[in-house]
């Protein structure tokens, strides 16, 4: 039960920090993750699937990286659960909520899969 309210609460607070699963405008992240660009990492981060991708998509890697890092870190004060589990909770509801086919996730060993 206390698995379930916290995945409820962070599904609450992303949804109100602009990681709604269905946007209301053209959204950057959606948009480099349907480009095959940027994957979502089991940690509930994101990176680049090709090194060698152009300095705006990293520096949009970095951007979502701080506003999630942020997020999870105000979960985790006020829940008193590490900020990893946050994390982890947040990546799962991800990879099933909001990937679509043909977008790119890391798995546990590393490696960039297609959902």
């Amino acid at each position: 039960m206390r698995n379930f309210l916290l995945i409820l609460f962070v599904a609450v607070l992303l949804g109100a920090a602009g990681f709604a699963a269905v946007p209301a405008k053209a959204d950057p992240l959606d948009d480099a993750r349907a480009a095959g660009q940027i994957g979502e990492r089991p940690d509930g981060y994101v990176a680049v699937v090709n090194p060698a991708a152009p300095a705006d998509i990293k520096a949009l890697v970095d951007s979502i990286n701080r506003q999630r890092r942020d997020a999870y870190q105000q979960i985790a004060q006020q829940k008193g659960v590490p900020i990893e589990q946050i994390g982890a909770l947040t990546a799962e509801k991800i990879f099933s909520e909001n990937l679509r086919p043909g977008m790119y996730y890391m798995d546990a060993t590393g490696a960039w899969k297609q959902k």
